[in-house]
């Protein structure tokens, strides 16, 4: 692991456990009411508890051009990491509450807190909370809206321009380039057949960059929809497609916003149980296409004229039933992004500035408690 100094393992200890209690704490206070007034309608509630640990190998995406620069200590200023990869412990909390308001159909309102701590590069840590509620229609259809707002989401440390245009290109002209965002977002699924089911999903995101950027505030609208089907009884394809509109602020000088059309496939084997327990593998790709729709010109705004991003994901995870309420997973996350233009003469810039590889290595686990009140049957622990 690059490093240019070291903080103490343990430092990663101590903030987790407090944001893990705080957790706690809030989620007991956002849930209780709302278990409370479902009355004798509430049939069951359960705590997800999750703890997964992540080696990122590039945490800020950066293209070869700046690793280059961060090993021989170029740029003042536009470096505030210490490392280019790092360890990172993801910590979340989730709680939901099932509760028939509406004869036999289920109800369930859920409460998520999530929690990225890094080892070496505090200034990425992160934190997201959300809350969602799903009804189900019929036995085969079901549908669920959410809300997440994430309070502050570091990417890197860039020029302002502003600042530029007044000192010149000196150290102090590189800001944090960070925003704050909130998100509705929802779907609906049905089942078809046996086996078959269809799900479509929306989301309306907007982002808000801190006062060095506000020209890149936008607002991203998605759609997207996927297919599942079981091919054997140990085999299950998905597919899908999703649309994203992004439309930004902007000012006389560039315009952030894009289109993104993005292709999924995913297929999950059932294995043989392990010492008669279920384990599964997953594998997941996709492939996105984002073109920027600028109409400045290209010696205005080289970031975005003309340019077009080409992403390329892949993930492979293994789960494992360790215990009926306690799951454990290992994944493999692969990332790439290409990035090309319709100017021929603008090429090699934004390769050089927007090309990154990523990989990421996890291990996950994942307890579950399910509680069902005592005038239904005695406490449950299961999945």
């Amino acid at each position: 692991m690059l490093t240019c100094n070291r903080k103490s393992l343990m430092n990663i200890h101590s903030p987790t456990i407090r944001v893990l209690v705080g957790s706690v704490s809030m989620l007991l206070i956002l849930f209780l009411p709302m278990t409370v007034s479902a009355g004798d309608g509430l049939t069951s509630w359960r705590l997800d508890l999750g703890v997964t640990t992540v080696y990122d190998n590039n945490i800020l995406r950066y293209s070869d051009k700046y690793i280059t620069r961060f090993k021989n200590g170029a740029d003042p200023r536009r470096f505030h990491i210490n490392t280019l990869d790092d360890l990172t412990l993801v910590s979340s909390i989730r709680a939901s509450a099932t509760m028939n308001l509406f004869g036999s159909l289920g109800t369930t309102g859920a409460v998520d807190l999530r929690r990225r701590t890094y080892t070496h590069n505090s200034i990425k840590d992160w934190s997201s909370i959300g809350f969602s509620l799903r009804q189900d229609f019929s036995r085969k259809i079901a549908a669920q809206i959410a809300y997440t707002y994430t309070p502050e989401f570091y990417i890197r440390h860039y020029r302002d321009d502003d600042w530029v245009k007044k000192y010149g290109y000196e150290p102090i002209t590189f800001q944090s380039y960070d925003f704050k965002k909130d998100e509705l977002a929802g779907w609906v699924q049905y089942a078809l057949l046996v086996g078959t089911r269809v799900r479509t999903w929306f989301s309306y995101g907007r982002y808000f960059y801190n006062e060095h950027f506000t020209e890149y505030n936008c607002e991203n609208t998605l759609l997207g929809f996927e297919a599942y089907q079981t091919i054997f009884k140990n085999i299950k394809l998905n597919g899908g497609f999703q649309i994203v509109h992004s439309r930004g602020g902007g000012n006389a000088e560039m315009d952030p916003s894009f289109n993104e059309n993005t292709y999924l496939l995913g297929v999950d084997f059932q294995l043989p149980k392990v010492f008669g327990r279920l384990n599964t593998l997953g594998v997941d790709g996709d492939y996105a296409r984002r073109c920027f729709t600028s109409t400045h010109y290209l010696e205005i705004d080289r970031e975005h004229a003309g340019r077009q991003d080409f992403e390329y994901r892949l993930s492979v995870t293994y789960s494992f039933a360790l215990l009926e309420n306690l799951d454990l997973a290992l994944n493999y996350a692969w990332h790439r992004r290409d990035t090309e233009t319709l100017a021929d003469q603008n090429a090699t810039y934004l390769s050089d500035e927007k090309d990154y590889r990523q990989y990421q290595i996890g291990f996950d686990v994942k307890y579950t408690l399910d509680f069902v009140p005592s005038d239904n049957s005695e406490l449950e622990r299961s999945k």
